[in-house]
């Protein structure tokens, strides 16, 4: 269904986006971005949700490494509980053909949970899948993935579509 060298990035919540940083700078020696601070809308099993978040990615090439701060009301909430406090949250993956990627995953037993909410309640831009050990599988659209990889080593976030500009980007 998903191939693992499709995977590019694992993502951590982390109560101190500088501390985890620092820390994983140290065992890493990896470079990051700036913090991006957005508020993103979100669709959830519960409705959608208006996501306020701050995080980074690693520089430097794959695999790479996301922190996110607890986002309330979102699977961001908090680490999987599977792994404990910092553990690994999501895998990251490129789906080439998203859209039907996500549809595959649900039909196989593993649920959407969030997407970006565009206001048609399809998965856009990225789906994060639950598997029923813990763990959340994150699909991003590739058509996305020229824009990211060039934010990853420097360049402006990419721009927002137009319902996310207008709800405050």
């Amino acid at each position: 269904m998903l191939n693992v060298t499709d995977i590019y990035h694992t993502g951590f919540v982390v109560p101190d986006l500088d501390a985890a940083k620092a820390d994983l700078t140290t065992v890493f020696g990896v470079t990051w971005t700036g913090v991006e601070e957005r508020e993103m809308p979100v669709l959830t099993p519960d409705g959608p949700v208006t996501a306020r978040m701050r995080f980074v990615y690693s520089q430097g090439g794959s695999p790479r490494l996301e922190l996110l701060e607890p986002v309330p009301g979102t699977i961001w909430e908090a680490p999987s509980l599977s792994f404990g406090p910092g553990g690994a949250h999501h895998v990251g993956v490129w789906a080439d053909d998203f859209a039907a990627t996500s549809a595959k995953l649900e039909a196989a037993g593993f649920p959407r949970v969030l997407t970006f909410d565009d206001g048609s309640g399809q998965a856009v831009r990225f789906a994060y899948h639950r598997l029923p050990s813990g763990p959340f599988v994150e699909l991003v659209d590739a058509t996305r993935r020229a824009e990211l990889e060039a934010w990853f080593e420097g360049a402006a976030y990419p721009a927002a579509p137009a319902r996310e500009a207008a709800d405050g980007d």
